[in-house]
């Protein structure tokens, strides 16, 4: 029985050299069938399997030539992957007895998808529009990220005015410029705002605007903890996470436009969603990919990680005097785990030497606070 997953396409025949696709386990090998239409083979006799990633756990197969991979980061895809293969790529997969022997438990239940045959008709017709809709955005050339963003943040009311004050700038986009070469993806350009709010903020937009609210300026102790958020954020657009929720947000039937190449739904869906009272509510998938992602950038970097955690904790333990919404950690979940998690992350990693960032923090906080004292005199 065929299995389809979500996924994608490395080859030089496709435009840009790689595609959304939909990944079919055939009986002969592994298949991909782009939204354009164009399909791809590769037999399980001739697949070399490598898993990897960003996130560890996508599942490359190459073609022996390796003129060919398709890809997939479903976590059902490796025991679907074997199963189909019976058990030709194991050794390649690395799955356990445990595992084999859980996967052999499928047959048992063949009779009660027969039972319920039509009705796992109807629901599978709906996830595959769905994920193909999901592949055809992911494929998507990030130029597209960037108009969005860029249309979202002309029409944003960001709740202050930027500050241009050179010293403040220059510090964050150094910061910036010594992260970006650490990015995932290439081609896109980062663009840092500071904007004079007491809101403890800061969030990116697609294509790569990030916007930094002076509240957090000011709570962030070191310019590590502020390249944390930083590196963060840089992550949100990297991973093309706006991206995603804009095509979640726009439902079936515009999937389907999507997938037939109709962007004025995605376009118009993105820039009336990306306002601010929402930027900042990504899944919490999303938000432990960004953290994982952030820290990889991070150590690439030679930036201390650990800088991520103890910002984290800084602001946890200052939440209560904090303005509660506009808390750059309360807008994202379950923020003591997630230190835990950082915590786990970087002592994994293999010991280097760090070096330090070459800005002059407290002058800038200075400055910040400068600003902020001069506006209360006035109002006084």
């Amino acid at each position: 029985m065929e299995q389809t997953f979500s996924g994608g396409v490395f080859s030089d025949s496709l435009d840009g050299g790689r595609a959304g696709a939909e990944i079919e386990l055939m009986p002969s090998g592994v298949g991909a069938r782009t939204p354009d239409g164009e399909a791809f083979v590769i037999p399980y006799r001739d697949c070399q399997v490598e898993v990897g990633g960003f996130s560890g756990r996508m599942v490359f197969c190459r073609s022996a030539d390796r003129s060919l991979t398709i890809f997939c980061e479903e976590s059902k895809f490796p025991k679907a992957l074997s199963f189909a293969s019976s058990g030709m790529l194991d050794d390649q997969l690395k799955l356990g007895a445990k595992q084999r022997r859980s996967e052999s438990r499928r047959g048992l239940l063949i009779g009660t998808f027969l039972t319920v045959g039509f009705l796992l008709l109807v629901v599978g017709g709906y996830f595959t529009i769905r994920s193909g809709a999901r592949a055809a955005v992911l494929a998507l050339p990030v130029s597209i990220d960037a108009q969005i963003g860029d249309a979202a943040m002309d029409s944003m009311d960001l709740g202050g005015p930027e500050v241009d004050d050179p010293v403040v700038i220059a510090a964050l986009e150094s910061i910036v410029d010594r992260l970006a070469p650490t990015a995932a993806v290439e081609g896109i350009d980062f663009r840092v705002h500071v904007v004079d709010s007491p809101e403890v903020n800061a969030f990116a937009l697609p294509g790569g605007n990030m916007v930094v609210y002076t509240g957090l300026i000011r709570d962030a102790e070191t310019a590590e903890q502020m390249a944390a958020v930083l590196a963060h954020e840089m992550s949100h657009a990297t991973l093309r996470h706006g991206l995603q929720r804009i095509g979640q947000s726009l439902g079936i039937w515009a999937g389907v436009s999507l997938l037939i190449g109709d962007l004025s739904g995605l376009m118009g869906a993105g820039v009336d969603m990306l306002q601010i009272a929402s930027v900042n509510s990504y899944s919490r998938a999303h938000e432990n990919e960004a953290d994982e992602e952030g820290i990889r950038m991070l150590y690439a970097a030679e930036i201390n990680p650990a800088a991520m955690a103890d910002l984290f904790q800084l602001m946890k333990e200052n939440q209560a005097e904090l303005p509660g919404i506009f808390s750059w950690v309360s807008t994202h979940p379950d923020h003591a785990s997630r230190i835990a998690n950082v915590h786990d992350q970087v002592a994994a990693l293999p010991p280097r030497k760090y070096r330090e960032i070459s800005v002059d923090w407290p002058e800038v906080k200075r400055r910040i606070n400068q600003d902020d004292n001069r506006e209360n005199a006035e109002v006084e």
